[in-house]
């Protein structure tokens, strides 16, 4: 039996588990949905612009021919539609579409646009002259699939509006004499048509969804540690500079704790490199359950070394924090004979809180003063906490001997 997607990963992930629960009702968990909308947005932005400009060109372009072939194109109404409607709508929906700080105003307005294309064309429509009533009646089959797949809507969002441009359209042809066999016939093939664009719509949906979804996956597989499942030094630099401008920004403080198990070196001579493998990642579980808010982070530095960062959290809580790390890992009782500590594996924290907005240390330079309490709690014996104030301490670089 094939094993579950999310179990094929050293790390518990989001995008595995809705990849391997499925989303037959295009909907994914509360916490992803709202980066896959924004994302999908942004990526089909450019294609959306450029349907709203072919739609809108076209709009004077069939106006113009009708000029040269004499059809009704001096009927006020429907030029009031075309213009005094349509066209501005396209037009600002294209203005807005180029504004990064109304991104949430665009889509609200795609919205608008696709009703209002609806609509409006069945407003044309039901008003046109007799003679060209069922013959014009192809150009809202036109609009459907507009509708669906030129504006970057979503499948379900796109059914609701053809549904309500077929209602309103099938009340329209009532009220303004429209035999009943045209009604039957068109309302039948606005249905047709819904049902159709419907179905490729979905599948289309579906298939950017799980893109989605692998994509970040993907995004994870290169930040993470193969062996432990936590963020590697990829990730953590990348963390850091986020995490500090925005705690700068914010005026909060970052805990950083540099955690080393001790006499690791022994554990693996004893033991076996197998059993060390499986000894870091039971170590790396406990971690990542300490940091698992949203702006915390669990990463592993490389051997035996592993950083956790808290956001808004000081010196009395971090210490705490640490304290609660340091026991649980205790409480593995992972045998380690090698050790001069313990008869079991145990660890060595440093840690030091710094409030980026109110120090001119850089974030390096605190994670040397994380880096030199690791060593000072080492050096008081192992399998303790140290801890370290930012604000006052003096950091002197480059002593940390890792073991």
């Amino acid at each position: 039996m094939p094993e579950p997607t999310a179990r094929k990963y050293a790390f518990d992930s989001v995008f595995a588990r809705q990849l391997e629960e499925g989303f037959p009702w295009l909907k994914f968990a509360a916490e992803l949905e709202p980066g896959f909308r924004g994302a999908h947005f942004e990526r089909f932005l450019p294609y959306v612009r450029v349907a709203l400009f072919v739609g809108l060109t076209l709009m004077v372009v069939f106006f113009l021919l009708g000029m040269v072939s004499g059809r009704s194109t001096n009927d006020w109404f429907a030029n009031l539609i075309r213009f005094g409607l349509l066209a501005p709508v396209f037009v600002a929906t294209i203005v807005v579409s180029y504004l990064p700080a109304q991104r949430a105003a665009f889509r609200s307005m795609v919205l608008m646009t696709a009703l209002a294309s609806g609509l409006g064309y069945a407003v044309l429509n039901l008003t046109a002259p007799e003679q060209f009533l069922q013959a014009g009646f192809s150009g809202l089959l036109v609009i459907v699939a507009f509708i669906y797949f030129a504006l970057g809507l979503f499948m379900q969002t796109a059914m609701i509006i053809v549904l309500l441009i077929t209602v309103f359209y099938g009340i329209g042809a009532v009220l303004v004499g429209v035999p009943g066999e045209f009604i039957a016939y068109n309302l039948t093939l606005l249905l047709v048509a819904n049902f159709a664009c419907g179905m490729g719509s979905y599948a289309l949906e579906h298939a950017l969804r799980a893109g989605y979804l692998e994509r970040q996956l993907l995004s994870e597989l290169v930040e993470r540690d193969g062996l432990t499942g936590l963020y590697n030094r990829r990730a953590f630099d990348k963390y850091l500079a986020q995490a500090w401008d925005v705690a700068k920004r914010q005026q909060k403080s970052l805990a950083f704790m540099l955690a080393d198990l001790d006499h690791f070196k022994a554990y693996n001579d004893q033991h076996g490199h197998q059993a060390g493998d499986e000894c870091l990642r039971r170590v790396a579980s406990r971690l990542a359950m300490a940091a698992r808010r949203p702006l915390d982070f669990a990463g592993r530095f490389g051997g035996e070394e592993f950083i956790l960062v808290f956001f808004d959290v000081g010196l009395e809580a971090a210490a705490r924090l640490a304290e609660d790390v340091r026991r649980h890992v205790a409480e593995l009782n992972i045998p380690h004979r090698g050790s001069g500590v313990s008869s079991y594996l145990t660890i060595s924290i440093g840690v030091s809180v710094v409030s980026p907005g109110e120090t001119a240390r850089s974030p390096e330079g605190v994670l040397q003063l994380s880096d030199q309490a690791m060593y000072q709690a080492k050096k008081m014996g192992r399998n303790r906490v140290q801890v370290e104030d930012a604000s006052q301490a003096h950091v002197q670089t480059g002593v940390f001997q890792p073991g």
